[in-house]
């Protein structure tokens, strides 16, 4: 029989590998994966561990943000954030370019650009600052300088923090214990012993999380009786996936470990779609172990989901550089953002965090682009944050977009999402017509349309989200007509696949610039 024990959900929607510190004022602090997304990595604290909101992200500048080529599933993996002698730090892996590290004096930002690490390949870098004051990284298994590959398994050098300089080769300290993608990895100390967390069996069915320690920080291990620490495997629990977990407090009696899981509906088999979100819990030792073995985690789940799309952080996939995107306050205040990024008339880099006021419109310029990548981001959007909710926009004047389709995205990524568009083709005196439409890895299947004939607006654009499908619906003239609906296995990760969760946003891929009005209260 598993033991079940209970956990609170921090972040909803997708934030996934979350890694926690505390820092000097007593609070907690946690970072997380954003992969594509910008403004990245975004920082939360809490102060009982138990409520947390967000104050900040590490990756708000272009220039913070470096990368080749960007695509979905790209950018920046599982961050650590430590705490060291008055300066906050998050390592992280950049796959376009290479393992960096960010400093910040405060959290809530601004962060420094990214320092690179030289010579540390893999992914899920993790910092530990000894009590002698030298630093170590570890990491997962990387790519030889031949094209192979190290055996898969934790690794750890010795690192000079202030030049990201390595001090030492690479030692293999673990390889795992079913030998399934061991990662995520992270060291601690506590009572002269170093303590290694890892988890193991893909961020899936199999996810689970693991220690080890020993006397000295290169090994060898010995590996914890109880393993696995954490896991929900092979149970019928609502969450699935748990593992790749830190903590903080580790040299207390009582410490505080976070960790990913995702929810799925109660179909079978179950789908899963809004992202790995965080979940936090903590455990108490015995006999120089936590006290666990073999933890599955529930943790009660409200169905309704309402929440204020005006007071939620705003993010693109991939960055900006173009000042496309304005958000307008209630006041009507353009707000910071991103408006201000580098190749705009205003210099900055602030964070897309709406100056802590709630958004009242979006403004998009408009690009001949589609959903991938390539021209930049494709929408504008937040986080879905549960099965059942509500979200929609109002187009005031159709006749801003000019050519091309503007509207609702639930997007997943470049080759997986619903639109509800307003659509103009040919010249001038061409009509309009609203179309719901889903794309499923190059399938495109229209749900339904309805003609704008002589109606110049507001049309309001909704989307309404359940365990089983979303369903589209537009409001004209005091008239409100369904277009269909799409399941939500087209977005499941069983086949839309990824890392990241459902974005709920705006885009237009045309001509003309197009202001979307925010209902106002909770959508």
């Amino acid at each position: 029989m598993f033991n079940v024990r209970s956990a609170q959900r921090a972040l909803d929607g997708f934030h996934p590998d979350p890694s926690i510190c505390r820092g000097p004022s007593g609070a907690l602090y946690m970072v997380n994966s954003t992969f594509e997304y910008f403004p990245g990595l975004p920082v939360s604290v809490s102060d009982d561990g138990l409520h947390w909101r967000t104050i900040g992200d590490v990756v708000t500048r272009p220039s913070q943000f470096l990368y080749e080529t960007m695509d979905n599933n790209l950018g920046m993996y599982a961050p650590t954030i430590r705490y060291h002698e008055g300066l906050f730090y998050v390592i992280v892996a950049n796959v376009n370019v290479g393992t960096a590290i960010y400093t910040a004096s405060d959290p809530a930002g601004p962060w420094s650009d990214p320092l690179e690490v030289e010579g540390w390949p893999g992914i899920d870098p993790s910092l530990l600052f000894d009590d002698d004051g030298s630093a170590y990284i570890c990491g997962n298994e990387g790519q030889l300088p031949d094209g192979g590959y190290e055996p898969a398994g934790i690794y750890v050098a010795q690192l000079d923090v202030t030049s990201g300089r390595l001090m030492s080769g690479r030692t293999r300290i673990c390889r795992g214990i079913t030998g399934a993608h061991p990662e995520g990895p992270h060291l601690y100390k506590r009572s002269g012993l170093y303590y290694l967390m890892w988890a193991e069996g893909g961020t899936e069915a199999g996810h689970m999380e693991n220690i080890a320690r020993s006397s000295c920080v290169t090994g060898p291990y010995e590996n914890y009786p109880g393993n696995p620490l954490v896991t929900n495997r092979s149970t019928p629990l609502p969450l699935q996936a748990v593992g790749h977990a830190d903590c903080a407090d580790f040299e207390a009696d009582r410490t505080v470990m976070a960790f990913l899981a995702t929810r799925g509906n109660d179909e079978y088999p179950s789908k899963t779609w809004l992202g790995r979100e965080s979940y936090v819990t903590d455990f108490t030792w015995k006999d120089g172990w936590p006290d666990l073995c073999d933890q599955s985690y529930d943790c009660p789940d409200l169905l309704d989901g309402r929440f204020d799309m005006r007071a939620m952080q705003w993010i693109t996939p991939s960055v900006d550089r173009q000042g496309r995107y304005a958000l307008f306050a209630d006041d009507g205040e353009v707000l910071r953002g991103l408006v201000t990024f580098e190749s705009t008339a205003v210099k900055g880099g602030d964070a897309l965090l709406a100056d802590n006021r709630p958004v009242r419109s979006i403004r998009v310029q408009g690009l001949a682009q589609d959903f991938t990548l390539a021209a930049g981001p494709p929408l504008i959007g937040v986080r879905q944050p549960a099965m059942v909710c509500d979200f929609g926009f109002i187009i005031d004047e159709v006749r801003q977009l000019r050519s091309g389709s503007c509207g609702l995205a639930v997007y997943v990524n470049a080759r997986h999402y619903f639109t509800l568009g307003l659509v103009k083709d040919g010249g001038a005196d061409s009509g309009y017509r609203i179309e719901a439409s889903t794309f499923n890895d190059g399938l495109l299947s229209c749900l339904g349309g309805i003609a704008l004939t002589g109606h110049e607006g507001p049309v309001e654009l909704r989307v309404h989200a359940d365990q089983y499908c979303y369903r589209f619906e537009v409001a004209e003239g005091g008239h409100v007509e369904g277009l269909g609906s799409a399941p939500v296995s087209v977005l499941a990760f069983a086949n839309a696949g990824g890392f990241t969760g459902v974005l709920l946003g705006a885009f237009v891929h045309g001509e003309g610039t197009v202001t979307f009005r925010l209902p106002q209260g909770s959508a």
